[in-house]
């Protein structure tokens, strides 16, 4: 066996352990070649709710998420022998207003700073687990990221504008003068 062939095995031995385990696990999500069947059904089987903003996600992770594995990584909370919630990250830019800049100590004269993009996050409403979960394990997957390569704020772009309000009264997220691209402080996020 190849050393790719012996990689892909231990992939997929990992994620069948995790949906074999009622236990909470995280897994990546791998490129779509290499998923295996239990992983589609449970990608498949994945419910985040009624809501228009949990429809599209549930929709681009059901559809899209494994051929999106060359610009962002998606992250699976596996928990009970299926999916309980996921997000998936991007590195990206955003503009702040200077003020904004100032305050995180960024002193160069740029308009667009480094970011940490959750692309997508959902959870579903009948797993029992709690949204803040995800959107934690994001903040501290990104932080990592940040100490090798520069991000200085998480982002997230609401879908719409009750999800925009949702981020910014539950989680704090300030806007970047776009009313649907939201920021955080990377090193204070939550």
């Amino acid at each position: 066996m190849t050393d790719s062939q012996l990689e892909h095995e231990a992939t997929t031995q990992s994620i069948i352990a995790a949906l074999a385990d009622p236990q909470k696990t995280w897994i990546t999500l791998p490129p779509a070649a290499t998923v295996p069947p239990a992983l589609r059904a449970a990608l498949d089987a994945f419910d985040a709710g009624e809501r228009p903003a949990a429809q599209a996600a549930m929709h681009w992770l059901r559809t899209e998420a494994v051929n999106a594995y060359g610009t962002s990584r998606t992250r699976l909370l596996i928990a009970e022998h299926r999916i309980a919630g996921f997000y998936s990250l991007a590195s990206a830019q955003v503009e702040l207003r200077q003020a904004h800049r100032r305050s995180l100590g960024i002193t160069q004269t740029i308009s667009s700073v480094p970011a940490a993009l959750v692309t997508w996050i959902a959870k579903d409403p009948q797993s029992g687990i709690n949204g803040d979960e995800l959107l934690l394990h994001a903040a501290g997957t990104a932080r990592r990221a940040a100490a090798l390569q520069a991000a200085t704020v998480l982002v997230v772009d609401a879908f719409d504008d009750a999800t925009a309000a949702m981020w910014r009264n539950q989680f704090g997220f300030k806007s970047s003068g776009d009313k649907r691209r939201l920021w955080l402080p990377l090193d204070e996020t939550l």
